[in-house]
């Protein structure tokens, strides 16, 4: 090249240029890429040896070449490649791609005429294509495997390329739907609607977003969201699309809002008295039932702490040591007996069954279903343990001789505990004494023999 503003430019230029003679030993050369097309072994003549037509000649590998319509890609410099330049020689002008130096050439190679039309050597050119093979590499690979599915169709319907998600739509692989029709493809009842919708982007000009049925591999019916977009290609104007199954999706939203109106009517009409725990111990949700049972609001529940609400004594201690197995993730479920303060100033005993709800497998928050054990009272009521004994055999019939005898207490320690029990609950006979301890919750009206109700309960 002699021009040296041609030179100078192409230098600032990912190009490379060079020029041979009928020996193919390069005369001139140039361009920022020149270092990658031309090798570090080429030989390169001097001024001086290009006139003299003499020089040393270095071997060269003979490679076959290939003549296709897409552009071949070889390895190594492309103006140390003799196969194209052998062809060039003969009159040919012949492109390929090359691997240089890590970086992708787009090269050509051409005859140089002299003045008599005789062939006087070769002119190639290399253009630096890495940056954007690359990016078309990658953005291929994205799209092949992106699991939306994904075409583009001319204009006539024809698809030019699908993914891998879209032809497992069709249980079949890309290959068997990329030159077929839409009509060879869809469904009958669904090819004329697609049409249109591929009309309307062409004419259009703009992208639209719709859903679409169709049918999924195992034979059900799916739903797809996306959108068609119009493709300016080489094969003119053509229709692209890309769609996700939200068929799982749309079926668990369904499945979710079935569960949250399951819950929402055993939580807020039917009367369960439920509450849900933070670890900490505050309520997070509670029940209107729940506010029944404390004779208080859902909105005094809600936002409190359950040492709010519990009265202090042997069984709210046996339920903090139950919580503490629940938090820690020690056990799943517990049952246990709660003296509860209510809303109208009285006491209540409630029976509650505390069960972890996890997040990623740890304790999240504690559920709670409660249950009355007795009727809501005014005064403190506190047995000793010897008097709860006293109670179960009262409950079970037993006479004054046998609960001494059981409990090794004298006839005037007895009938000492006999009155207590009677104040205490607020009841004159024997008879009363069970009915009012069945009442208060004091004693299981589900279970025989007579028994109190659990207090540490069960675990699992």
């Amino acid at each position: 090249m002699e021009d040296e503003s041609w030179v100078r430019l192409f230098e600032r230029l990912p190009i490379a240029w060079w020029e041979t003679d009928p020996d193919r030993r390069i005369t001139s050369h140039g361009g920022g890429s020149a270092l990658d097309a031309l090798g570090t072994g080429s030989r390169v003549l001097t001024h001086r040896e290009a006139a003299a037509g003499s020089g040393p000649r270095r071997a060269h590998r003979h490679p076959e070449g290939r003549a296709e319509t897409r552009l071949e890609r070889r390895s190594g410099p492309p103006a140390d490649d003799r196969a194209p330049h052998d062809r060039a020689l003969g009159g040919e002008i012949v492109r390929w791609q090359a691997r240089s130096g890590g970086r992708l050439l787009d090269a050509v190679v051409g005859p140089r005429h002299d003045e008599s039309g005789r062939v006087r050597g070769v002119a190639g050119a290399a253009v630096d294509v890495t940056l954007g093979v690359h990016e078309r590499e990658r953005y291929d690979a994205f799209a092949a495997y992106v699991p939306a599915a994904a075409f583009v169709r001319d204009a006539s319907g024809r698809y030019l390329w699908v993914n891998a998600a879209y032809a497992h739509l069709y249980r079949c692989d890309p290959a068997s739907i990329i030159g077929r029709t839409i009509d060879q493809v869809e469904p009958d009842a669904d090819v004329p609607r697609f049409r249109l919708l591929d009309q309307e982007v062409l004419e259009s000009g703009r992208p639209i977003r719709h859903a679409l049925s169709f049918v999924r591999p195992d034979g059900t019916a799916g739903r797809a969201l996306g959108h068609r977009f119009p493709l300016d290609t080489a094969n003119g104007p053509c229709v692209g699309g890309i769609y996700v199954d939200v068929t799982d999706y749309l079926h668990a939203l369904d499945e979710k809002a079935a569960a949250d109106e399951d819950l929402h009517a055993l939580r807020d009409r039917s009367g369960v008295a439920s509450i849900t725990f933070s670890l900490q111990g505050r309520i997070e949700r509670a029940s209107p039932g729940a506010a029944d049972l404390l004779s208080t609001t859902v909105g005094a529940l809600e936002g409190s702490h359950v040492r709010d609400h519990l009265v202090p004594d042997r069984d709210a201690e046996r339920a903090l040591r139950a919580w503490r197995t629940l938090v820690e993730g020690r056990t799943q479920r517990r049952r246990v007996r709660l003296k509860c303060r209510t809303g109208s100033g009285g006491r209540r005993m409630v029976r509650a069954d505390l069960a972890v709800a996890r997040a990623q497998g740890r304790p999240d928050r504690l559920l709670t279903l409660a249950s009355a054990l007795g009727v809501e009272h005014r005064e403190e009521v506190e047995l000793t343990p010897i008097q709860e004994q006293v109670l179960l055999r009262l409950a079970r019939g037993d006479a004054n001789t046998g609960i001494g005898a059981a409990l090794g207490l004298s006839r005037q320690a007895l009938d000492y505990h006999l009155r207590r029990l009677r104040t205490v609950l607020e009841a004159p006979s024997r008879t009363a004494v069970v009915a009012r301890a069945y009442a208060l919750g004091l004693l299981d009206p589900a279970v025989w023999p007579p028994a109190l109700t659990d207090t540490a309960g069960g675990a699992s």
